[in-house]
């Protein structure tokens, strides 16, 4: 595409509340494993609403490099390829992740490339909130047939639920809860079924409780608002609590309740976006009952890997999390529903 050549784009132009719909140049071919492609959806993050408000959290991120096109959860259609791409042509469909790997560090070459010491975060820089996004082949991924393109858009959030699942092995009959019944709350109890885990899945808000009770693919869905989860688990466990507790709900109420409902010798992971410090004394929360805590941010390869299984195995749904699809001028709407707990993927079409 020749650079004189505009597209429409959400820009995060200075630090700030709002957003910016900006006629700016295409991007184009540079590098010769370059990948050009037509973005035909693109996912509001929860992030992306922390930078969109320009919170304490977005003022802080110091991987912002304003002012950039955001956005990340992208599928697309490739338009054209750099003279080193092998994998892809023009014409396929594809999706993107958003951990931008260097591919030669320690942490890469030992296969995580999520954690990659040289990383660039999607939209932080550049982004897919545009018609047209540019990226290295070695992040694109091929669109699983069995998927649509708005599915596609929902595939970062499935990454993270299956690495959030994957960092701890898990055998059939093991007892698992999630916090929270997100999208990605819901995404990590459907593969926690698929692969044979007793699931429970808590919430307080009664439209995602409903979300829960129709496509957590038959897990055990406690209203938090109704009862106490913790010991709603205990009597699930018969008293031993769960081997392994996923915290979606970035809440210091979130975080207590996981230690509490753990087992001896389980494992607490943490994914959600804290939006302040919380205090526990790891004393008595972790080390005198020899509990693990981690965390996990995105996915690697051998996610990926699982994710394909899963979608050819029919054993996750992604068309009902995705709540609304809105044109990318009306992205304020878009913001402004994410905040509502009654939606759940809100999608942009540039």
């Amino acid at each position: 595409m020749n650079k004189e050549v505009h597209m429409k784009a959400l820009v995060k132009e200075k630090p700030g509340p709002g957003l910016s719909l900006l006629e700016i140049e295409n991007p184009r071919i540079e590098n010769p494993d370059d990948v050009l492609f037509k973005v035909e959806y693109c996912a509001i993050c929860v992030g992306e609403t922390k930078a969109y408000e320009w919170d304490e959290w977005a003022a802080n991120d110091k991987t912002f490099r304003l002012p950039t096109v955001l956005g990340h959860e992208a599928s697309g259609i490739v338009v054209d390829v750099g003279s080193a791409v092998k994998r892809f042509k023009p014409g396929d469909r594809i999706v993107n992740d958003p951990l931008i790997y260097c591919g030669y560090c320690r942490t890469c070459r030992s296969g995580f490339t999520n954690m990659c010491e040289n990383r660039e975060i999607y939209g932080k820089r550049r982004g897919a909130f545009a018609e047209y996004a540019v990226l290295p082949e070695r992040v694109i991924c091929p669109l699983p047939s069995k998927l649509s393109l708005e599915e596609g858009a929902v595939l970062e959030n499935f990454g993270i639920a299956v690495h959030a699942v994957e960092v701890e092995r898990r055998d059939p009959g093991d007892w698992a809860v999630i916090i929270g019944a997100g999208p990605i709350g819901i995404l990590a109890a459907q593969t926690l079924v698929a692969w044979g885990v007793n699931t429970v899945i808590t919430e307080l808000a009664e439209p995602r409780l409903e979300m829960a009770r129709h496509y957590a693919n038959g897990a055990i869905v406690v209203d938090a608002s109704r009862e106490n989860p913790v010991e709603a688990v205990l009597e699930l466990t018969h008293g031993h609590g769960a081997d392994l507790v996923i915290e979606m709900g970035a809440t210091q109420t979130a975080l207590d309740q996981a230690f509490d409902m753990v087992r001896l010798c389980g494992t607490v992971v943490t994914i959600g976006t804290f939006s302040r410090p919380v205090t526990f004394n790891p004393f008595f929360k972790m080390t005198r009952r020899e509990i693990k805590l981690l965390s996990v941010m995105g996915r690697t390869w051998e996610t990926w890997r699982r994710m394909n299984q899963l979608i050819e195995a029919d054993k996750v749904q992604l068309r009902p999390l995705i709540s609304h699809i809105l044109p990318l001028e009306e992205y304020e709407k878009g913001f402004d529903l994410v905040k509502s707990a009654g939606v759940m993927k809100v999608l942009l079409k540039p």
